[in-house]
């Protein structure tokens, strides 16, 4: 009866002793004899980028809370950003008995190129991978309009980005999206990629307000990123929001606690790992995969850092 046999039979009296006497001892089935049977291990394993960005937690805490729901423990593993790899050479966990899929959040980004199929149950994770149906998303052009709309309601124009590169499939989502809703708007904008750490938000920031037709607004890719570009807008003098809004891609508490609290784009993370983990377990079972879109909650979450241009007018 513990086995969950569906075919066994047992009059109901003594299933009910026979589960109190568990409850009584404390019971726990045997997680290695069930795997044994079932040809499983009860593991997942999920590859992610950069650990230090805090969305990661968030992220994750959806994919545990999601497992824990399908019997499954995660095994995390941390990219080093600086030894890229193929999501193939992540294939042999599966192959050695040590996970049954694969979340991949690899940085590269997958599409429009022939790496080596994965033979193995997989999704991709906030990434679309090169073979369809295998992709669990959120809507970067839903969050890229609330950005942009935001900025054209107070009557921006110019507005930048600085961002990570264009070879994380996330980042060149936000950069297509964020082009066409500024021509759709009559907005310039103007784009600097660079590593996604402190170093590479006050790098980029540097050089976006080194050219010639500076933005009066900056979106900012991460959270990294956004500390250094708040260094390289002290150095220089530069006022947040009177000489120039921020917007973050990223949300996260501590931005409320700033000097000047910063505007973001809430994205739905949690929901994002829970459904990664939902579609991994029905590739697992055998069921036939599609991709998915996550697009709710996706908020603007105002704060202080974000204010009409100077001598500029909102649209009516």
């Amino acid at each position: 009866m513990l086995s969950g046999d569906a075919n066994l039979t047992i009059r109901p009296e003594t299933r009910d002793r026979i589960l109190l006497a568990v409850r009584e001892q404390g019971y726990r089935p045997n997680a290695m004899a069930r795997a044994l049977k079932q040809s499983r291990t009860g593991a997942l394993a999920m590859v992610v980028p950069l650990l230090r960005n805090p969305i990661w937690s968030s992220i994750q805490r959806g994919a545990l809370q999601a497992a824990a729901a399908n019997g499954q423990v995660v095994m995390i593993l941390d990219e080093p950003p600086d030894d890229l790899r193929s999501p193939i050479d992540y294939q042999y966990l599966i192959e050695e008995s040590r996970a049954d899929g694969l979340v991949i959040a690899t940085a590269q980004r997958l599409t429009g190129t022939r790496p080596q199929s994965l033979t193995v149950p997989h999704v991709y994770l906030n990434r679309r991978g090169p073979d369809g149906g295998n992709n669990v998303v959120m809507d970067e052009e839903g969050a890229m309009r609330l950005f942009v709309e935001h900025l054209a309601a107070l009557g921006h124009r110019r507005i930048g980005v600085v961002d990570a590169f264009k070879v994380i499939d996330t980042v060149h989502r936000r950069t297509a999206a964020t082009r066409a809703l500024c021509a759709e708007h009559g907005m310039s904008a103007t784009f600097e990629h660079a590593v996604d750490t402190e170093v590479g938000g006050y790098d980029a920031t540097l050089r976006l307000l080194s050219r010639r037709d500076v933005p009066t607004a900056i979106g900012v890719g991460n959270l990294n990123q956004l500390f250094g570009m708040l260094k390289a807008l002290r150095e220089v003098g530069a006022a947040v929001p009177n000489d120039v809004s921020l917007i973050s891609f990223d949300e996260d508490d501590c931005l409320e606690f700033l000097e000047v609290p910063i505007t973001s784009v809430s994205m739905p993370l949690l929901q994002l790992g829970a459904a990664a983990v939902e579609a991994l377990v029905d590739r697992i079972n055998g069921r036939p995969g599609t991709d998915v879109m996550i697009t709710d909650p996706l908020v603007l979450v105002e704060r202080s850092s974000t204010a009409s241009p100077r001598g500029a007018r909102r649209p009516r």
